[in-house]
């Protein structure tokens, strides 16, 4: 993820504090993390943390915030340039790509204890591709699209789960060309 706002110095406790957020939340649920902790951790001081954030509530929100906004700008740009169906493949390259170069953040959004975060995060997704089938089944009923996009993420997330608890993994190339093989198989039932 990239982290703006503010001269180098500014940047460097953003980073600090994430990395510090992010070790915490794999050890333990948000309701239990405190401004001390994550300052402890970051190497920052509380002064500074409540300079830009009211709590670690407000913090992991600016976080996912931020992480959504880069996820959606990359998918928007990847199903700008699907020129049929079969380029799936590439969305699927780019969305996951970005899904395993920012992969604490990917695991804190789908982690079992943020459903809201989840939510979210496959709302936006629901949103961005149910504009782009538009273009290519403009006959098929709005509700069906929605349900197809359902059917597809969920299924999209379940196997990204799965592979971030691996520790051996295939290539994300692989795995995203599989991901997208399962998508265009299935997108039959829409045709």
């Amino acid at each position: 993820m990239k982290i703006e706002g503010g001269d180098l110095r500014v940047r460097m406790t953003k980073k600090m504090l994430i990395e510090a957020f992010l070790e915490l939340r794999r050890e333990k649920p948000l309701r239990r993390i405190t401004v001390s902790e994550l300052c402890s951790r970051a190497g920052v001081g509380r002064g500074t943390f409540y300079a830009h954030y009211q709590d670690v509530y407000d913090f992991n929100e600016k976080l996912e915030g931020q992480f959504l906004e880069e996820f959606a700008a990359t998918l928007r740009s990847a199903l700008e340039y699907q020129e049929n169906i079969q380029s799936a493949r590439r969305v699927c390259r780019t969305v996951f790509a970005l899904l395993e170069e920012n992969e604490p953040l990917c695991q804190l959004i789908l982690s079992s204890d943020n459903a809201q975060g989840a939510m979210r995060f496959i709302e936006l997704g629901g949103r961005l591709c149910t504009e782009c089938y538009k273009k290519f089944f403009g006959n098929v009923p709005p509700a069906k699209l929605s349900d197809f996009y359902r059917f597809v993420s969920s299924g999209c997330i379940a196997c990204l789960k799965e592979r971030l608890r691996q520790e051996v993994r295939p290539p994300v190339e692989q795995f995203a060309d599989e991901m997208g093989e399962f998508i265009t198989r299935g997108v039959r039932c829409l045709l």
